[in-house]
């Protein structure tokens, strides 16, 4: 098992490369930067690392392909807090209809909080207005999944997003593409996605500047080492950001509690300096069954820009 697994996670690292060699590390700063946030406490307290996390209605926004096994229908609801009074949420719906086809559907939201207003003097120096402005971010999605043949589902996505900022706003339109393969092994998963291929559909000034979408190439393997331990690991990229890996790891303590535990490669972007910086890009979590619903938190760091929580309350139709 641990020869195959060897072999398939060389395979995996070789092809997520491919089609990133075209693109530079340093590439410039993308827009609608929320399409990168993560919306779901289980995912988040993985480490994002959830491409081939199969039958899984959380992987909803990651692979759509992931939803298709999912024995039951499940409603979630996230909430999440951010950095400086900022925060979100979403609501997802699966809909498994047979073993051939699967249907899902999100909705995500983004609030900054209130931030003062600022200008610059002639000298260069920062004022105060005491006025203040706030940004917001809105992303719905409908998602399918089709069964392709006993070792491979695909899904897709339709999603739009709106953004604004003060009294200035944009939208684009983007679908996603993520399929995951059931290998030989049983205990052991691939998955691949693509994610915000699209196009910005207006504008934040009547010069019509276009924002770069945050196209992002995602290569994950999931191994299902005892019964009670499921490991992970992810690379990818979004635009305007390096290379990133992350790794996840859950343990069912019993059957009604798991224990996850997730790490980012990125962790050094977020040390300035203090204890804190160390912490970054670690996160830890738990989930808690109880009759039809599941309890997901998760607690990740950003290192001293600080900490992020996340609930999600899933209710499993027909469980």
């Amino acid at each position: 098992m641990f020869k195959q697994c060897k072999i398939l996670l060389t395979l995996l690292l070789l092809s997520s490369l491919m089609p990133l060699v075209a693109q530079s590390e340093d590439a410039a700063s993308t827009g609608f930067d929320t399409l990168k946030l993560i919306y779901n406490a289980k995912a988040m307290a993985l480490g994002g690392a959830v491409t081939a996390l199969a039958e899984n209605a959380g992987s909803l926004t990651f692979n759509p392909a992931a939803i298709l096994r999912t024995p039951n229908g499940a409603l979630a609801a996230t909430a999440m807090n951010h950095f400086v009074g900022s925060g979100g949420g979403s609501i997802d719906y699966v809909y498994p209809r047979d073993i051939y086809m699967a249907y899902g559907a999100s909705l995500r939201y983004w609030n900054s909080g209130s931030m003062d207003r600022t200008e610059i003097s002639p000298s260069g120096e920062l004022i105060e207005t005491g006025d203040s402005f706030g940004a917001q971010s809105l992303i719905a999605s409908a998602s399918v999944a089709h069964f392709i043949s006993p070792a491979l589902d695909l899904g897709g996505s339709l999603k739009l997003i709106y953004d604004s900022i003060d009294d200035a706003n944009a939208t684009a339109v983007m679908i996603d593409l993520g399929v995951i393969h059931h290998t030989v092994n049983e205990k052991v998963k691939v998955g691949l996605t693509l994610r915000n291929i699209g196009f910005q559909s207006s504008y934040y000034t009547q010069a019509k500047y276009k924002e770069r979408l945050p196209l992002s190439y995602n290569a994950g393997l999931s191994v299902q080492m005892r019964e009670d331990l499921i490991s992970m690991i992810d690379i990818g990229k979004a635009g305007g950001e390096k290379i990133l890996l992350r790794v996840g790891l859950e343990y069912s303590l019993y059957p009604s509690l798991a224990l996850r535990a997730g790490l980012k490669s990125n962790a050094a972007d977020y040390h300035m300096g203090s204890f804190l910086g160390y912490l970054g890009g670690g996160s830890l979590g738990l989930g808690w069954k109880t009759g039809n619903f599941d309890l997901d938190y998760a607690l990740a760091s950003y290192g001293d820009l600080g900490l992020i929580n996340q609930l999600t309350v899933n209710y499993n139709f027909g469980k």
